[in-house]
């Protein structure tokens, strides 16, 4: 009995020893888990990072093909994120991790896009600060058109050769794209390298380029080619240096003489196989001055006196001739139509006309050769191997001692008949 009360006072003392100062045991509970939360947080806080660039995937870009636009981004090609996540995280966070994506089939009136940002790898582990991201557009009409694709080339072939021609397979490529960047289109080209190449050659996987109005290469990415490359062929001749001459032809103006004529260049350079190469020796040319009476400066096509199978490619497409005229001193001469020898005259005709009659002739030459031409040394004469019956009126020829003199026109009428009648 008296060791079951002791008992009982026992249990009294110790529930007294544990309720004594219970407020201040439990507010040192509270304050240790406080501690333990501020630790926590001291090693891993919560922490706020801005992003910046993060590039924006557009898709659905057929929705616009569908209705033959296109479109220009204005703004909004990246965008700049703040996040907001335990500090472990956000140091853990690259640029690659976020998912930034504008879908054009959600394009407004005023061309713009809402854009979507995510982090699908860390779910809600992170907060993304919500903000209106945009991307602004400009919508156009879908224009194509035809280019004939342009070879450039660069460098210089091996001295002795010559290019021949120059040719892209495909030679037309079509140019899709916004209307206003098509319009701008002057040119597409492809360029070979040549330099000091000695034969003809092909090249495959030569990549277009587009350049405009000013000559300034364009973006490619707000275009589309139907050929991404092209391949070219460049084919070779060999080329050779010849003379140029250019002889006179004809006769000048009565009463006016020429003299040697001068002319510029005197060589050009010509191009073709080496078996047509050999067959050019020179390039002869003419140049016709009938009846001309004043002094000729004149330009004149090389290419037209080039007859083989080769072509010119001097930078001289053209040559200079310059020939002087002068006039000749002249003086009248006459003669009796009696002095006129007949020739040819076919058997079984005859030939009658007036044998009284007195001609005049202006001859005309330099002073010292008209010193020893007169009426008895002109020979005049009429050539009748073609005549027929009938009457009408037969130039007059003359065989002088000298050529160097010019001769005026002069003609008489003459009957032939048949001698039987």
């Amino acid at each position: 009995m008296l060791r079951k009360l002791n008992y009982g006072r026992e249990g009294i003392r110790m529930k007294k020893r544990l309720t004594r100062n219970l407020s201040l045991k439990i507010l040192s509970l509270l304050v240790a888990f406080l501690v333990w939360v501020v630790i926590l947080n001291v090693e891993d806080p919560v922490d706020t990072q801005t992003f910046y660039d993060i590039p924006v995937t557009k898709i659905n870009e057929n929705a616009l093909a569908q209705v033959d636009k296109v479109y220009d981004v204005v703004s909004g090609n990246a965008v700049d994120v703040k996040v907001k996540a335990k500090r472990s995280i956000i140091e853990s966070l690259e640029v690659s991790d976020f998912q930034a994506v504008a879908d054009l089939s959600k394009l407004s009136i005023v061309g713009a896009v809402p854009i979507d940002v995510a982090l699908p790898e860390y779910g809600d582990n992170v907060e993304i600060e919500k903000e209106n991201h945009t991307m602004q557009v400009n919508l156009e009409n879908l224009e194509t058109k035809q280019f004939k694709i342009d070879v450039v080339t660069i460098g210089t072939v091996a001295e002795g050769y010559y290019i021949k021609e120059k040719t892209a397979s495909p030679n037309i490529i079509q140019v899709s794209g916004a209307e206003s960047v098509i319009n701008k289109i002057k040119e597409v080209v492809v360029e070979v390298n040549v330099a000091d190449v000695r034969e003809s050659f092909e090249k495959t996987g030569i990549v277009p380029k587009v350049y405009d109005n000013n000559g300034t290469l364009m973006d490619s990415g707000k275009m589309e080619l139907n050929y991404e490359e092209v391949n070219v062929s460049v084919d070779l001749l060999k080329t050779k240096t010849v003379n140029l001459f250019i002889e006179l032809k004809g006769t000048p103006y009565p009463g006016y003489k020429y003299g040697t004529p001068d002319y510029e260049p005197k060589q050009v350079v010509i191009a073709g196989e080496q078996s047509e190469l050999d067959k050019v020796q020179y390039i002869m040319g003419e140049y016709n001055i009938d009846n001309q009476k004043s002094d000729i400066e004149d330009e004149v096509n090389i290419v037209d006196f080039i007859k083989d199978d080769v072509i010119l490619i001097d930078d001289n497409q053209t040559a200079v001739i310059n020939v002087k005229v002068e006039k000749l001193i002249s003086k009248d001469i006459s003669y009796n139509s009696s002095d006129i020898e007949l020739r040819n005259l076919p058997a079984g005709l005859t030939a009658t006309f007036n044998k009284k009659a007195t001609l005049k002739v202006e001859v005309y030459g330099e002073k010292d050769v008209l010193s020893t031409i007169n009426k008895y040394n002109l020979k005049p004469y009429i050539d009748l191997g073609n005549t027929d019956i009938g009457t009408r009126r037969y130039n007059i020829e003359f065989n002088p001692p000298d050529s160097d003199i010019t001769i005026s026109n002069s003609s008489i009428s003459i009957k032939i008949s048949d001698a039987s009648g």
